[in-house]
């Protein structure tokens, strides 16, 4: 529940950074044309650093970063990649799940043309995430994953084409993959934890807010990880792309305090249906 009479008592300095997340989340919302094409962009470059090498030979002794595709594309999954996208999940919790990951950006895209099976119970299993986590982790360090690009291909490859093929089958214009499947989810769930910043849900607001005389239908929100917005209090789950900003007057980009969401919000996250 928002409470006015703190707000009012912040610094106007604070209450002006208030401001600016609120317009970067709405910023978000009213921008999802170019953020898909940005995805795709990702999904181009994500594919040619990953497939390319293993069609050319192994670099020599000689060979540089900014000489040789093979190792530049090791440095940039290895190096830049994987590091960032862990950092970023504590800094802004999973922006890079909504805004930039490619196997998110193909799955979603993959689910309009769905089948449209119901999720099955077994793939709501919570312990997918520790379970393919730990065995790519392991089946990567056996075939030296970090070192040559055919094994890179295998590992990232596979769950590629497992989140592709999950997309085509059950939900539509959904990311089941990401919610339910996915290696890194439980990883990235737990860092975000820890992030400064989450999309806040105002159920009170929510609950009273009442369509201006005039316009058409509400428009509605896809959630493609299916989190149910209404009852969102912490951002483990949520993918911070920005759609449901604005949305019924309650739903605003905002900071909180590192250990919020550890403290208040364990064990009470809603799940879907």
């Amino acid at each position: 529940m928002r409470e006015p009479e703190t707000v009012l008592a912040l610094p106007h300095s604070e209450i002006g950074f208030d401001a600016v997340l609120r317009e970067i989340g709405d910023w978000l919302m009213r921008n999802q044309r170019a953020i898909r094409a940005t995805q795709w962009g990702v999904v181009v470059a994500y594919l040619t650093l990953l497939v390319v090498p293993t069609l050319l030979p192994l670099p020599t002794r000689t060979a540089h970063i900014w000489t040789n595709l093979t190792l530049f594309a090791q440095f940039v999954f290895w190096g830049l990649w994987w590091p960032f996208v862990l950092l970023s999940n504590v800094l802004v919790g999973r922006m890079w799940c909504g805004l930039l990951c490619p196997e998110g950006s193909l799955s979603e895209t993959v689910s309009k043309h769905s089948r449209g099976w119901a999720i099955p119970r077994w793939i709501r299993w919570k312990g997918w995430p520790f379970a393919a986590f730990a065995a790519t982790t392991i089946y990567g360090q056996m075939i030296s994953v970090y070192q040559y690009p055919r094994p890179a291909l295998v590992i990232l490859g596979f769950s590629t084409v497992a989140a592709i093929a999950t997309a085509a089958l059950w939900g539509r214009n959904k990311r089941v993959w990401c919610r339910f499947l996915c290696p890194v989810t439980g990883v990235f769930a737990v860092l975000a934890k820890l992030a400064p910043l989450h999309f806040r849900v105002d159920s009170q607001v929510w609950d009273s807010w009442a369509k201006p005389h005039g316009r058409g239908p509400a428009q509605l929100v896809n959630c493609a990880p299916l989190v149910p917005i209404r009852t969102m209090k912490g951002g483990s789950a949520c993918h911070m792309c920005g759609r449901c900003s604005g949305y019924r007057g309650a739903v605003t980009l905002a900071r909180r305090s590192p250990n919020q969401e550890i403290v208040h919000v364990a064990g009470h996250d809603p799940r879907p249906m």
